[in-house]
């Protein structure tokens, strides 16, 4: 710490600061000198030498003048630079003074910090002596006091064992009153039960007599028919057909040409794995079954499904550029139109029908018979699928409906059930998917839940479901 106090007239650079003064003083005098004459001795020669210089250093002057500004900078700097380094020389001395007080006094603080680590330890040791004697004194009284103790905790243990011969005694007159009640209790679930399964029953006996209540009206309907055509009415008048039903909103694209459709599909239906994850859930349906078909297959992803599955499966559409990218990734379909495929295929031959996003696509006439070709093709215990756009829901009539300039008409569920039940399917269930749980309207939130929220909000409830429910629906239907 010592070496700090060196740094002065002997510091490191002092000889080095004293040289750039000489060079200096050096270069100063070299300036003085530029283009001074120097004395000769006087006479002619002296005058006419004299004059000459005079005209060289007057016709010189451009020469010369940048000459004397570039000295005098030169010089200039070197007289900043020194009083810098002076200025810097001065700094370093001071730090130096100041380094060394602080190293005298740390030195001070040293003895006085060892002092006072030399008092605490001896305080430390009177603490731990005092601490000592203390903890003896106290452990002879809590040995004393333990002792009390365990004579209570005797006295203590001895009314415990009292008392669990008194419990015992109680639980023993009460136990029969215990199996008692869990016997009635037994008898009461099971009546529950027994209610339960009648209620049910009765549901069911309820479902079977409005079923078979409509289905006895349309017997009757049918024997109405059949008496008035026996009775009063020609027997031709049977063959008369009725006019077909003209589309909701007719469709004038014919060709692909017209409108992209593969693209149409790429942009607005979604990318191939969202499909997938959607239609997941109908695999399970075709499980151990053989010659499944798609129809209206699209880009193939039940087919992708049920080739994983390891369930036979081929596919049935129409549109060029989809047909050509299930064959990209060997799929087994055909490019043909739905009815012809239908009306060419053996009845009770196909092992099940799956058809999404299709039926919307034909007049209400077509729809019909497309669910009447679609039993009669199927073998018995084989399901049929319909799934299509649920109408019964605004946001998806108005935005998924109307998108698609090919749309006929739009199918309403309890419609297609119905359909599927008068054709002769059996156990026809809705299966509802695809709700936008980010769009809804927020239910209203009051302080002191006033009378009437609770209403307000079910409301709510049900405009969402009106609005933003369910937007596609599936029917399912057994053969």
């Amino acid at each position: 710490m010592r070496a700090a106090a060196g740094l002065s007239p002997s510091m490191p650079g002092s000889q080095d600061l004293l040289d750039l003064r000489n060079e200096i003083a050096l270069a100063e005098q070299g300036h003085r000198q530029t283009g001074q004459l120097n004395p000769r001795n006087p006479g002619a020669l002296n005058d006419a030498v004299q004059f000459g210089k005079k005209v060289m250093r007057r016709s010189l002057a451009w020469y010369t003048r940048p000459l004397h500004l570039f000295q005098a900078a030169i010089i200039r700097s070197l007289q900043r630079v020194a009083n810098a380094v002076e200025y810097q020389r001065s700094e370093l001395w001071q730090h130096s003074e100041a380094l060394n007080q602080n190293t005298a006094a740390i030195e001070r603080n040293k003895g006085w910090m060892a002092e006072q680590l030399r008092e605490q330890k001896m305080a430390q040791e009177r603490l731990r002596e005092h601490t000592e004697a203390t903890f003896l004194k106290y452990k002879e009284q809590v040995s004393g006091e333990i002792s009390r103790l365990e004579g209570r905790l005797a006295n203590i243990t001895e009314i415990d064992r009292r008392l669990a011969q008194f419990q015992e005694a109680a639980s023993r007159r009460t136990g029969d009153q215990d199996r008692r009640l869990q016997q009635l209790d037994f008898h009461i679930d099971a009546v529950k039960e027994t209610l339960q399964a009648l209620e049910g029953k009765i549901q069911q006996l309820d479902g079977a007599t409005r079923q078979t209540s409509s289905q006895l009206r349309v017997r009757e309907r049918d024997l109405r028919r059949l008496l008035r055509v026996v009775g009063s009415e020609p027997i031709q008048q049977m063959s008369t057909k009725v006019s077909p039903v003209e589309p909701m909103f007719p469709s004038e694209v014919k060709s692909e040409l017209e409108f992209d459709y593969f693209a149409f599909e790429e942009r607005y239906r979604g990318d191939e794995a969202d499909t997938r994850e959607k239609q997941q859930a109908y695999v399970d349906y075709f499980r151990d079954r053989q010659d499944v078909v798609d129809l209206g297959c699209g880009r193939g992803e039940l087919l992708d499904l049920l080739r994983a599955a390891g369930i036979k499966a081929r596919g049935v559409e129409l549109g060029t550029d989809q047909i050509l990218l299930c064959q990209e990734k060997g799929l087994d379909v055909v490019q043909q139109d739905l009815f012809t495929f239908l009306e060419s295929t053996p009845d009770e031959s196909l092992g099940g029908i799956f058809s999404a996003q299709v039926i919307e696509h034909m007049t209400a006439s077509d729809q019909l018979r497309y669910v009447a070709l679609a039993y009669q093709k199927v073998k018995p215990g084989s399901p049929v699928i319909f799934e299509t756009i649920n109408p019964q829901c605004v946001y998806a009539l108005v935005r998924n409906f109307f998108l698609d300039p090919t749309h006929i008409r739009p199918v309403h569920p309890e419609t297609l059930q119905f359909a599927m039940d008068s054709c002769g399917f059996r156990n026809v269930e809705l299966r509802f998917s695809s709700r936008p749980t980010e769009l809804h309207v927020p239910k209203l939130s009051l302080d002191g839940n006033p009378p009437g929220l609770e209403a307000f909000n079910a409301g709510i409830e049900r405009v969402n479901g009106l609005l933003y429910g369910y937007q596609d629906y599936a029917a399912i239907g057994w053969k």
